[in-house]
């Protein structure tokens, strides 16, 4: 008789979905990034029964963002698919396709925080993290005014002097309705 739960705890041990560490299989789900109350973006990340992940995006129609500061956001929402996902140490990082003339995609890497938080981090653009928040599948994002620039906190940098200007020469503040860009950060969609 302790045969057969042997082999049946084998077979749990042998089947992907048990090969799946507690973090991978936590980042399941939907998760929004919002900001001043409204939802700006869902990211839905679902591994199959192989273990591969399929990540859909869904955004704004169009908008404007310098990764802080969001604003001509317009609807309905679309949906892109992710084009790869893979796993890295602490999550998965998953690309999007993004169609401007010479862009190259954008990267997203995401970790679990906790049950109900996962830290997503825009690969290469250098922007600090965001913090999503789990939400019921098909939850919807917006509304949003385009007349309105949504934005985030995030914490002031400390300058490296091998890479920052000295203040003197440094750029005056960008008005948030003007933004420039850092390298890799999110265009107008």
């Amino acid at each position: 008789m302790i045969a057969r739960p042997l082999a049946l705890f084998a077979l749990l041990l042998a089947s992907p979905a048990a090969a799946q560490s507690p973090s991978a299989a936590s980042l399941q789900g939907s998760w929004v990034l919002q900001m001043d109350g409204t939802a700006i973006f869902r990211f839905d990340l679902a591994q199959d029964a192989t273990g591969h992940w399929q990540v859909t995006w869904s955004k704004p129609s169009s908008f404007a963002s310098d990764g802080n500061h969001f604003n001509k956001m317009t609807g309905p929402p679309t949906q892109a698919q992710a084009m790869t996902v893979i796993d890295v140490p602490d999550g998965i990082e998953a690309s999007f396709d993004d169609p401007h003339p010479g862009a190259i995609p954008d990267i997203f890497d995401f970790q679990l925080i906790d049950p109900d938080a996962i830290k997503m981090t825009y690969v290469g653009t250098g922007l600090a993290p965001y913090t999503l928040d789990r939400v019921t599948p098909g939850a919807s994002i917006g509304p949003w005014d385009p007349e309105e620039t949504y934005a985030r906190e995030v914490e002031a940098k400390q300058p490296d002097p091998a890479i920052d200007k000295p203040a003197a020469e440094a750029a005056p503040p960008a008005d948030p309705d003007s933004f420039t860009l850092p390298p890799g950060a999110p265009k107008g969609r």
